[in-house]
């Protein structure tokens, strides 16, 4: 006798709302791992540009991107006063004079050809109410040029800011004494350009901090923090006044 078959169970009927739902979650899903493939590879092409302009950043000079960055912080404050000069000038002018903002331009190792190359952008970029030069000690190294064309170059420098008021410093004193000092800088010639920078003070209507006797140094040339206090104290005495 023939067993009767078992009952085929029946496939189960999915809803035609129920497979619109999967199918839109199912693209979502795709769309969400899409978008996040999509900010990865935008963050790696970013980092991989931001990297390759780093290195490239660093492979300029640190002397020429100090001097760009001193063009666009002109370009972007337009501080009321202006401070030209060499690592002294870097190191020890202040962040504020007389109450105004101070953009300090002082580049180490720059000379007065350095400042008459960089002149023409300031004069294009800012006009200062006032501008303070401090440049020289790297000047007065062995094989220097003579008294008359320096004292000639910074004439031709302060005539790029005819509306400013015009502070000089003279340069300050080297040590001799001091056992880390390379004795390379010519003692007459820096007194030949203190008195070539009161000449020309005469001439501008320049006010002129004068160079001190001595000044404390860390290495014979560069202020220690008591030099850089005495260096701003003479720097605001004379700027300042009246």
């Amino acid at each position: 006798m023939t067993q009767p078959c078992a009952r085929t169970a029946a496939a189960p009927v999915v809803a035609p709302a129920s497979r619109e739902a999967d199918t839109r979650s199912a693209d979502r899903a795709r769309s969400g791992r899409a978008r996040w493939r999509l900010w990865l590879m935008r963050a790696l092409a970013v980092g991989g540009i931001v990297g390759l302009c780093l290195v490239l950043w660093n492979r300029i000079p640190l002397h020429t991107r100090m001097i760009w960055k001193s063009y666009r912080v002109a370009l972007m404050t337009g501080a009321p006063v202006l401070a030209l000069g060499d690592s002294i000038t870097f190191q020890a002018a202040p962040s504020h004079l007389c109450g105004t903002k101070v953009l300090n331009s002082g580049i180490p190792g720059d000379r007065i050809d350095d400042l008459l190359a960089r002149a023409p952008m300031f004069s294009r970029l800012a006009t200062p109410r006032q501008v303070v030069v401090a440049i020289g000690v790297n000047d007065a190294r062995t094989g220097h040029m003579d008294i008359g064309t320096w004292a000639a170059k910074y004439r031709t420098l302060l005539g790029y800011f005819p509306k400013s008021a015009l502070v000089l410093v003279e340069v300050n004193p080297v040590d001799l004494g001091n056992p880390h000092y390379l004795p390379v800088h010519d003692r007459d010639f820096i007194a030949s350009q203190n008195a070539a920078i009161r000449v020309l003070a005469g001439e501008t209507g320049a006010r002129v901090v004068t160079a001190p006797a001595a000044s404390p140094t860390m290495d014979g040339l560069h202020p220690d923090k008591t030099g850089v206090v005495l260096w701003q104290q003479r720097l605001a005495a004379v700027a300042c006044a009246g």
